[in-house]
């Protein structure tokens, strides 16, 4: 009886139906099987993609960079008296040395004035929107424009590539440049440290007391001095930004820390490269 049972089973168990769910079966494991293999294969193929791409923007906006700080560097190497200028006093060298040395010094002053006026030529002729030179710390050194607005320069340098770097340019309103009482300059947060990513260390108060000048060369020749005197985290909205443009008096007021008696202002201001888009650092200096 147990092997009649046996081979019955066995039988049963060989019928087509049972041979047919058998083979789905396998089939549908099979199906599965590829099933996760194209899937793994398509997020592979995302992810390679993904990869490329993000790489590709990684190396463009490294030789955006690299090409950014290679025209300011040439610029600076051919325009050195305006980029790192040399102080000349317009009121002649007092005669306490002998005579010879001073007439020495003031022709030597007379050769810087005469260079850094023809470089001050040709960066007007460079271009026409060119309004100075920014000197501070160890990174800020550069040429100052102002355009029609206030949209042209965030992607165009100096002699007018396009370029994320853009240039240090000043508030289009500011129609006398920086004989205003307030002059505005915005300049982009470099990924490289460029431009005026260094402004941001001046929210630490002791690198404001020990790094507070600010130089400017102005467009017909002049040398401004100005000391920082305040700094702060702030966004795109604060009403600073409006002092210079459409009321000078507040200045004196809603500058903090402001010395007494200044008529004239700086404002540099630039993001954080923060999550926040309107997050900006505004530094403030006075002229000395």
């Amino acid at each position: 009886m147990r092997k009649l049972f046996s081979s019955k089973s066995r039988k049963e168990n060989n019928t087509p139906a049972v041979r047919s769910e058998q083979q789905q079966s396998r089939e549908s494991i099979s199906l599965t099987v590829k099933g996760k293999r194209i899937l793994y294969a398509s997020l592979m193929v995302v992810a390679v993609v993904c990869a490329t791409i993000a790489l590709r923007i990684i190396i463009s906006e490294v030789q955006e960079d690299a090409e950014a700080r290679q025209e300011y560097q040439v610029l600076r190497e051919r325009f050195p008296e305006v980029s790192r200028p040399v102080i000349v006093e317009d009121e002649p060298v007092e005669e306490i040395a002998p005579a010879e040395e001073v007439e020495e010094e003031e022709e030597e002053y007379e050769r810087i004035r005469e260079l850094r006026d023809m470089s001050l030529d040709e960066l007007s002729s460079n271009n026409r929107d060119f309004v100075g030179w920014i000197n501070a710390l160890q990174t800020i050194d550069y040429p100052v424009v102002r355009g029609r607005d206030n949209i042209r320069y965030l992607n165009t340098t100096f002699h007018g590539g396009i370029n994320s770097a853009g240039t240090i340019f000043m508030d289009y309103r500011h129609l006398e440049g920086f004989d205003e009482h307030v002059s505005i300059l915005y300049g982009h947060n470099g990924r490289d440290g460029s431009m005026f990513a260094g402004l941001i260390n001046y929210l630490n108060p002791n690198f404001l007391r020990n790094n507070p000048i600010i130089n400017v060369t102005t467009r017909d020749g002049r040398t401004l001095s100005y000391r920082v005197f305040d700094a702060r985290l702030t966004d795109a909205w604060d009403s600073a930004y409006t002092i210079g443009i459409s009321d000078t008096s507040r200045a004196a007021s809603e500058f903090t820390n402001a010395p007494a008696n200044t008529s004239h202002f700086l404002l540099l201001s630039t993001c954080t490269r923060s999550n926040d888009y309107d997050e900006r650092v505004l530094v403030f200096a006075a002229l000395t």
